[in-house]
């Protein structure tokens, strides 16, 4: 056995232009052969095959086994956009031979097991290759106490410990509590014993995690490349910052897309569209977008996939009139939805024929067995494919102005194993079967998606509501929701593992059909109430279900949209919408957050410690940013519901009241409101107007500033840009203002900067209003040590019943401090 260094000739090039060559060298099982210098690839020559290991700037590392004989090893992901870097790297030899690296990581090779040590603790435990039957892969030895979360999209217990499940992304039609195997698989896990474990490979496979052997995770393929990263860190904020500068972050959404969408199963002509719409600007709810579901390219459910434009001229008489017409009256953005399957009875079937997968014989595949009808799938990995599918979607939105698409099937719902894709575009010789590149379908849908807007419509930020795709999906700017779930109070259950599991996955803006999908016998006002209260706080607020009784009379149509729901459903679920908008800026903050440290926008109350024992146990409460805990109640006809605060002291949102963490409450509830609390010490911006219709109307320059009083000094930092441009970050065409807070006594001192001073050369100033809660106006405001004025009238903030103190502050881009004296 023996320990080499090759360097690649592009590496080598590096080197010499920097003057740093990485060396080559060989060393040996008895230690005569030491090395310490730099080296950019790591080779291993066991018995049966090959590892091999890059290190990155960062602490993570990357293996890869190549057994002896393997032909179906081609790397078809493109998961991974992190650079392997050269480092420092001291290399021993004897019983063991052990890597140590720049990083501050180390791999540990005794025979055929790795361990993987971050600092000098061994965090994975023996992990070694394995295969059977028709799977290779890898296994890890656990250690007793080691909980897992993540994987993508499983209705199971937020610890996956004890499981196993299918790495198959699967359509599941009115699914609930318990469901393992759904749309979004994602083969990463995040350990508690302080790293993340993520497999590069897009083909069928499993995770066993503790199931057949309580002590050992499991990890099977069928196909591909044989890699997979450690990624270490304290915590999954720590973690997730590093598996994410592996496969990317989120760019930043359209700030719209933070707004209240109208949406059902399905509008089925122009007129009704706009009697919803009337009605919901009637009844006073803030809205930004609309969706249309398939009825836009046809009359019926079956039959009509690939028509790829509006079909039936007398519901749909004028689509970009009527367009204009949404966004000019009502700032709302068209989103439409669309498929990969082209039925043959569709407008562009006979066109399309030559972009379909094919049969192993190289014919188009039929797909008999779809519940939409007979026809082809588009073979997306071929860029011909893509440029065809594109101009349909180009023609939308240059011609009718489209604002965002919606693709659904992307799984695909059904995918043979005896389907064939042409991957030669991307270097792959042979066919590659369905099973082989069946989880990344999705994610090259996504990606022609965006790369196509980035290239025609370069000044947009893409909205691409998705239902399927692989790690690094998030780059490709989606919002993935969470499928058919059902219904029921066990599929509002359901949607705490899946979205905190996506969450802890990479994917940050996974989102629920709010209310529901799947058809239901009857409505329920309760759990409708419920849901909505619950996704106010999630990523994206989408409600949508099935109503369809104008089209089959068997199906009872359920509202999706509040405005037809009766009182007192109605103003309570407008409560939270009005509630959700006031957040603006909070919620945009946190997608700043998310695309430059890849931070979830939900994260469960163990994100920044494993610590806590008691966090563990309130699966169905999450941080919603780092200062709101949001607590749903998801038991119908609940008058209480337990609930657990951290460390700490926290302030209940409704009136003001603090409470000390630490402990677990069991806490009335009506159906009014949701339990809903602020971190003592919290900043939280709010947008309050006198009428708030869209997310359009946005002022950032007027900002309300809530400030929850603790102990000792904190701060926080509000992200503002101009919510579309798509190269903000790039070009630092942005503001980051810190707001940094000290209480002694009944004296509260709070400075407040701003990054970009530049942005007030024109004389350019914010206002900001700050509210702290209090019984009684302040005795003394003062800022930059001159006396200043109390807000005159204080706007309401939606659900919140408490008294504030309050103090205006005109912010013209200098260091300024505030004084206020209670």
């Amino acid at each position: 056995m023996q320990i080499m260094l090759k360097t690649t000739v592009a590496l080598f090039l590096f080197f010499l232009f920097t003057s740093i060559q990485a060396q080559k060298v060989i060393v040996n099982t008895v230690g005569k052969d030491p090395f310490n210098g730099k080296a950019d690839e790591i080779v291993y020559k066991a018995k049966e095959g090959e590892w091999t290991f890059q290190s990155y700037s960062f602490p993570a590392i990357k293996a890869t086994y190549r057994p002896a004989g393997y032909t179906r090893g081609e790397q078809v992901s493109d998961a991974v956009i992190a650079k392997a870097q050269p480092l420092t790297t001291k290399i021993t030899a004897a019983i063991s031979q052990t890597v140590e690296l720049e990083n501050n990581t180390s791999i540990v090779i005794q025979k055929d097991k790795l361990y993987f040590k971050s600092g000098k603790e061994v965090k994975v435990k023996s992990a070694s290759f394995f295969t059977q039957g028709d799977n290779n892969g890898f296994r890890f030895q656990l250690t007793d106490q080691e909980k897992f979360f993540g994987g993508g999209e499983r209705a199971l217990p937020m610890d996956r410990r004890g499981y196993r499940f299918n790495l198959y992304n699967v359509a599941a039609y009115g699914y609930g509590l318990g469901a393992d195997n759904l749309n979004f698989s994602v083969p990463m896990l995040i350990s508690s014993n302080g790293y993340a474990l993520f497999f590069d490979n897009p083909s069928k496979g499993y995770f066993d995690i503790g199931l057949t052997d309580k002590n050992v995770l499991e990890a099977g393929f069928a196909s591909g490349e044989l890699t997979f990263y450690v990624v270490f860190g304290k915590n999954i904020d720590e973690m997730l910052n590093n598996y994410t500068a592996i496969t990317g972050r989120q760019p930043l959404p359209p700030r719209w897309a933070l707004g209240n969408f109208v949406s059902r199963f399905g509008y089925r002509s122009e007129e009704q569209v706009q009697q919803v719409v009337k009605k919901m600007r009637n009844d006073k709810f803030p809205m930004d977008g609309l969706i249309f579901d398939l009825f836009w390219f046809g009359d019926d459910i079956k039959g009509t996939l690939g028509n790829l434009d509006w079909a039936n001229t007398t519901k749909w008489p004028n689509p970009k009139l009527m367009i204009e017409n949404f966004k000019v009256k009502d700032n709302l953005k068209t989103v439409l939805i669309t498929e990969p399957f082209i039925l043959n009875s569709s407008k562009t079937f006979t066109e399309a024929t030559p972009f379909l997968a094919t049969d192993a014989a190289g014919k188009p595949y039929n797909f008999s067995e779809l519940y939409f009808g007979n026809g082809g799938l588009l073979d997306v990995f071929r860029k011909p494919a893509q440029d065809w599918i594109w101009k349909y979607y180009k023609k939308q939105v240059s011609a009718n102005g489209v604002a965002g698409w919606w693709s659904d099937l992307g799984e695909p719902e059904k995918h043979p194993a005896g389907v064939m894709h042409n991957l030669k575009d991307y270097g792959v010789s042979r066919l590659m079967g369905a099973d082989e590149v069946h989880n990344i379908y999705g994610h090259y849908w996504s990606k022609m998606l965006f790369e196509k807007y980035r290239d025609d419509f370069a000044g947009t930020r893409l909205f691409h509501l998705n239902r399927a795709g692989f790690a690094g999906s998030q780059r490709y700017s989606v919002f993935p929701w969470t499928g058919d779930v059902a219904r029921s109070w066990s599929g509002l259950k359901s949607q705490f593992p899946v979205l905190l599991g996506m969450s802890a996955s990479g994917l940050p803006y996974v989102h629920a059909d709010a209310g529901g999908f799947a058809a239901a016998d009857q409505a329920d006002a309760e759990l409708y109430t419920r849901w909505l209260q619950f996704a106010a706080f999630t990523p994206v607020f989408r409600p949508h279900g099935t109503a369809l009784e104008d089209y089959d009379k068997a199906v009872k149509s359920i509202p999706s949209e509040p405005a037809l729901w009766e009182e007192p459903t109605r103003s309570i679920v407008r409560n939270y919408i009005n509630l959700r908008y006031q957040l603006l800026p909070y919620n945009y903050t946190l997608t700043y957050e998310q695309a430059v440290l890849g931070k979830p926008l939900m994260r469960p109350l163990y994100y920044y410690s494993f610590a806590d024992a008691d966090a563990f146990k309130a699966e169905d409460e999450y941080y919603w940013g780092d200062n709101l805990l949001v607590a749903p109640v998801t038991s119908q006809g609940a008058t209480a519901r337990s609930i657990y605060l951290p460390e700490g002291k926290w302030y209940n949102f409704y009136d003001n009241n603090l409470v000390n963490g630490k402990q677990w409450l069991n806490q009335p509830v009506d159906i009014k409101q949701i339990p809903l609390y602020v971190k003592a010490g919290a900043f939280i911006p709010l947008w309050q107007a006198d009428s708030i219709k869209s997310v359009e109307t946005y002022n950032s320059k007027d900002i309300s500033l809530l400030y929850y009083p603790g102990e000792g000094a904190s701060s926080y930092v509000f992200y503002d840009d101009d919510g579309t441009s798509t190269r903000t970050l790039e070009k630092a065409d942005y503001e980051l203002i810190t707001f940094t807070a000290a209480t002694q006594g009944t004296s509260i001192s709070i400075d407040i900067k701003t990054n970009n001073e530049a942005l007030y050369k024109r004389k350019q100033v914010r206002k900001f209003t700050i509210l702290v809660p209090a019984s009684a106006s302040f005795t003394t405001i003062s800022v930059n040590g001159k006396p200043a004025a109390a807000a005159k009238t204080i706007k309401p903030i939606s659900l919140a019943n408490g008294k504030f103190a309050s103090a205006v502050v005109e912010f013209n881009g200098k260091p300024t401090q505030v004084l206020l004296v209670r």
